[in-house]
């Protein structure tokens, strides 16, 4: 008896290409997705104020203009970072027992695990540095640390540009990137205290606070939504 051929045949391939290519639905609601969390405004403002506040008011304490201005001993300025450290690891606790519960879109996680992946990056640094200037002798080494930090500051940026698509981001980079040879430039003069001041207010401090006032206006926009 012959075969009956069927009509419609299909073949294995078809059958995996219809279980695992997604639907038009499916790719259109991603892409809404996507769009979506695209525009939503980073969350880092605050953490970046922190920082770069606490430690740009010590570097400054530093500056032998002002030590002199207010007659400040070269120990109490000094203690000024460990004030500094102190104060920032206070003031970060309380930002992240405030944020704990905060939703997030996939593009702040990026970006926040970026900026803590830094931090991390920053203290290891500092610890090795600090260590290698007790076994040498040399306190000299210390200076680099503010050159890695603003290394750091710029790549950050980099990478928050990236997922924000943000032009003025990329500025920040650069300038960030910028400051780190002209910082090289003026270490050993007294003044690299006052640059590097300065350059945490232009890359933290500032870009921080324009962050965290587009968050704010965008919390105000979608609670007047509702």
């Amino acid at each position: 008896m012959g075969s009956v051929s069927d009509p419609n045949p299909t073949t294995h391939e078809e059958i995996n290409m219809s279980t695992t290519t997604p639907s038009h639905d499916d790719l259109s609601y991603l892409r809404r997705l996507a769009e979506s969390g695209r525009d939503l405004p980073l969350m880092a403002g605050p953490y970046l104020m922190a920082g770069g506040g606490w430690f740009a008011a010590a570097s400054l304490t530093q500056w032998p203009v002002l030590r002199n201005l207010v007659q400040l001993g070269e120990a109490q300025a000094m203690g000024a970072w460990l004030l500094a450290a102190a104060g920032f690891a206070v003031h970060l606790a309380v930002l992240i027992r405030r944020d704990r519960h905060r939703t997030e879109t996939v593009g702040n996680r990026a970006v926040s695990a970026v900026w803590t992946g830094a931090g991390f990056g920053i203290f290891a640094f500092w610890l090795g540095v600090a260590t290698l200037a007790y076994q040498r002798g040399d306190a000299w080494v210390m200076n680099t640390i503010s050159l890695q930090v603003l290394s750091v500051y710029g790549t950050g940026w980099m990478v928050a540009a990236a997922m924000a698509r943000q032009g003025w981001m990329q500025a920040v980079a650069a300038l960030a990137f910028l400051f780190v040879p002209v910082l090289g430039l003026v270490i050993g003069s007294g003044h690299e205290y006052l640059v590097y001041a300065l350059a945490l207010l232009a890359t933290a401090v500032l870009p921080g606070r324009r962050l965290a006032r587009q968050a704010r206006q965008a919390v105000g926009v979608s609670h007047g939504e509702r």
